[in-house]
């Protein structure tokens, strides 16, 4: 196998050198963006009353928290 003329090796080294530039820019303008969205606040949010839980609901889950919490206070045997 002969050795890679100067030119033939320049010229590859500055091909990979370019691709690699490419790959460096495309993350630099993802980040780039994903910043540009986290200067902007928060946009406002009103829930919709479909989603609430009703009184009913929410009484039953009191129930469930307060069976776990009496549980921890239970010593294990």
């Amino acid at each position: 196998m002969m050795p890679e003329p100067a030119e033939e090796m320049i010229v590859r080294n500055l091909i990979e050198a370019l691709d690699q530039l490419h790959q460096d820019l495309d993350r630099v303008e993802l980040w780039t963006a994903a910043l540009g969205c986290f200067q902007q606040p928060v946009p406002g949010y009103e829930p919709n009353n479909r989603y609430l839980l009703s009184a009913a609901k929410s009484g039953s889950a009191k129930s469930v928290s307060a069976k776990s919490e009496h549980d921890k206070r239970r010593p294990r045997v």
